[in-house]
C-alpha cells in the first residue's frame, strides 16, 4: 500500500454501492465478492513504469460515493481511474450505476479533478459514457497504453484509445494495439495494493459447498485474454476488437499462485478466462505445475462442451480443478446455432457431463432462457436437460443484450426494448437478479414470460428432492441447508408485478 503522505500519480477505483440493487437479498451470503484483478493488473503495469499508483477497492470495502470522494480528496492524485471490470464483459453494465454516483460526487467536491473511466462497458459505448458521466476521459480497449500516455503527459491527439471533450464536442483516437507479450508487459499483479488479508473477498457459494468456513480465502485470476468465438450474447470483443486468445506463460501463472498461496493463504480460485479449458498446451503445464507444488486448492474454470478432452480430466482434477463452468446454454440445437454458440447436441452434453462427473469434477452449468427463436417448448427442453443432468449448480439466466454484443446492436436496429432505452430502467435493467431486470423478448415470448420461466426454472431445480439429496451426499448437510436457504429467497421483479 502506498503511504498516505506520498504524492499519487493515479488512484484506481473499483466502485461499490450496487450489490443490493444487483443481487437483492442474495447479496447477504450467496453472491461472490471478487478482488478486482484488472485494477491490480493495471496498477502493476503503471508502477513498473515508475508511476505512483494505488487502488481503492470500494466494492470490496463496501464504501459509498461520499466515502470514496473523501478518500480521493485526501489522497489528492493527479488522476482518478475508475476501472469498470467484473467477472465478465456481460455483467458490467449495472456497475455504471455506481460509476455515475462516484464520478458526480468526486466532481462535486473538486470540479477540476481529472477522472478517467475505462473497462468493458466504456469500451463498448465510449461516446455515450463520456456524454452521460461526469468524467474527463474514456478509454476504449484494454487501457494500459492509454493510461500510460495520459500519465506521461502526451498530447491528447497522440494517445490511442482516448476519448475526450473539447470545445463542446467529443474527440477520439483509434484503439491502440493489444498487448502481445502478456508475461513481459503485464508481469506484475499488484495484489499488495488490495485488501487481500482483510477477509472481505468471498468466492461463489457453490465453489465452497464442501468447505464454507474457508470461503473468504479466495482470489480470481486471468491466465489468458480473449476468445475466438462469435456468440451473439457476448460483449467481450468490444474491448479486444479481435477474435483470438493471448496467453500468459506457465511460469507467470505459477508465480501468481505462489504469491496467492504463500502470502495470502488463498484456497479457492476462480479463473475468469473466457476459455481456460481450451488449449492443452496452455492448461496442462499449469495443472502439472500446481500438482508439483502440492497446494491444497479448490478451483473452477470455464470450459466448452466441445473443448473438454476426457484424457486430460484426471490431471485437471488432481491439480485442484474441482469445478468447471460449462456453457451449455440451451437444450435445443437450433437455438444454439442461431446464437452462434456451437454445433454440439444433447448427446454431446450428456457424454461430457458423464465423463466430467466420473473423475469427480463438479459442474456449474450455464443455461440461458429466451435466446432468439425461443418458445415455451424450447425453454422447457433446456430445463428438462438441466434436471436430467443434475449438475451440482446450474446458473439460470434470462437472455439479455449486453452493450457491445451482437444482440445489443441488433436490438437497437430492430427497436427491440432494452433497459437503456429512453423509457427503460437504465443500466440496472441489465442485472439478472435485480428488481428492474429487463430481459430480451423473443419472436413468440414477451420479456415477462421469459423472466417468469427463468425464475420458475430456478425454483423447480433448487427445490428438487433428488438434487438436494445428492448435494447432501456429496457435500454434507451444511451444504444442503445453505442451498435450501438460498432457494427460500424470492427475488422481487418489477416486470412480474412485484
Amino acid at each position: 500500500m502506498v503511504k498516505m503522505s506520498d504524492d499519487l500519480d493515479i488512484l484506481l477505483i473499483n466502485v461499490g454501492g450496487t450489490k443490493k440493487l444487483v443481487y437483492q437479498d442474495l447479496t447477504k451470503t450467496f453472491s461472490a465478492v471478487d478482488p478486482p484483478f484488472w485494477a491490480a493488473l493495471t496498477a502493476g503495469f503503471l508502477r513498473n513504469k515508475d508511476f505512483r499508483v494505488d487502488i481503492l477497492d470500494a466494492g470490496g470495502l463496501n464504501l459509498d460515493e461520499r466515502e470514496i470522494a473523501n478518500i480521493v480528496k485526501k489522497r489528492n492524485p493527479r488522476f482518478v481511474g475508475v476501472v469498470v471490470y467484473g467477472q465478465q464483459a456481460n455483467t458490467c453494465a449495472p456497475i455504471m450505476i455506481g460509476v455515475r454516483k462516484v464520478c458526480r460526487e468526486i466532481k462535486k467536491q473538486d470540479p477540476k479533478r481529472n477522472i478517467i473511466v475505462s473497462g468493458w462497458h466504456p469500451s463498448a459505448l465510449p461516446k455515450r459514457t463520456l456524454e452521460e458521466e461526469k468524467c474527463d476521459f474514456v478509454v476504449k480497449g484494454e487501457g494500459f497504453y492509454t493510461y500510460l500516455d495520459l500519465l506521461n503527459g502526451k498530447e491528447f491527439e497522440q494517445i490511442p484509445g482516448l476519448w475526450w471533450k473539447e470545445n463542446g464536442g467529443i474527440l477520439n483516437n483509434p484503439k491502440p494495439k493489444n498487448i502481445e507479450d502478456l508475461s513481459k508487459e503485464l508481469n506484475d499483479v499488484a495484489w499488495d495494493l488490495l485488501p487481500m488479508k482483510k477477509g472481505i473477498y468471498r468466492c461463489f457459494n457453490w465453489l465452497a459447498l464442501n468447505d464454507m468456513k474457508t470461503r473468504n480465502r479466495c482470489a480470481s485470476i486471468l491466465t489468458s485474454l480473449g476468445c475466438p468465438y462469435k456468440c451473439s450474447f457476448c460483449a467481450i470483443h468490444a474491448t479486444f476488437g479481435e477474435r483470438r486468445i493471448r496467453y500468459w506463460s506457465t511460469e507467470w501463472v505459477l508465480d501468481q499462485f505462489d504469491t496467492l498461496v504463500k502470502e495470502y493463504g488463498v484456497k479457492h480460485v476462480n479463473f475468469n478466462d473466457e476459455l481456460f479449458v481450451f488449449n492443452p498446451k496452455h492448461y496442462l503445464p499449469i495443472a502439472e505445475g500446481l500438482i508439483e507444488r502440492k497446494y491444497d486448492l479448490n478451483m473452477c474454470a470455464f470450459a466448452r462442451v466441445d473443448s473438454i478432452k476426457k484424457e486430460h480430466l484426471p490431471i485437471l482434477k488432481k491439480a485442484g480443478f474441482n469445478w468447471f463452468k460449462l456453457g451449455i446454454e440451451s437444450g435445443n440445437t437450433d437455438i444454439l446455432k442461431r446464437a452462434s454458440k456451437g454445433r454440439f447436441n444433447k448427446d454431446d452434453v450428456r457424454k461430457v457431463v458423464k465423463e466430467t462427473k466420473e473423475v469427480g469434477i463438479s459442474l456449474c452449468a450455464n443455461f440461458i432462457f429466451g435466446l432468439p427463436g425461443e418458445t415455451f417448448e424450447t425453454m422447457q427442453d433446456s430445463l428438462n436437460l438441466a434436471l436430467e443432468l443434475n449438475a451440482e449448480f446450474p446458473s439460470f439466466f434470462a437472455a439479455m443484450a449486453p452493450p457491445g454484443s451482437d444482440l445489443y446492436f441488433n436490438a437497437k436496429k430492430e427497436n427491440i426494448p432494452l433497459p437503456d432505452d429512453k423509457d427503460g430502467p437504465g443500466w440496472i435493467g441489465f442485472a439478472q437478479q435485480g428488481y428492474e431486470f429487463l430481459p430480451l423478448p423473443t419472436e413468440k415470448l414477451t420479456a415477462s414470460e421469459v423472466l417468469a420461466f427463468r425464475d420458475y426454472a430456478f425454483d423447480t431445480y433448487f427445490r428438487n428432492p433428488r438434487y438436494l439429496n445428492e448435494m447432501e451426499e456429496r457435500f454434507g448437510k451444511e451444504a444442503r441447508e445453505h442451498l435450501e436457504a438460498m432457494a427460500e429467497i424470492r427475488l422481487k421483479r418489477k416486470l412480474l408485478g412485484d
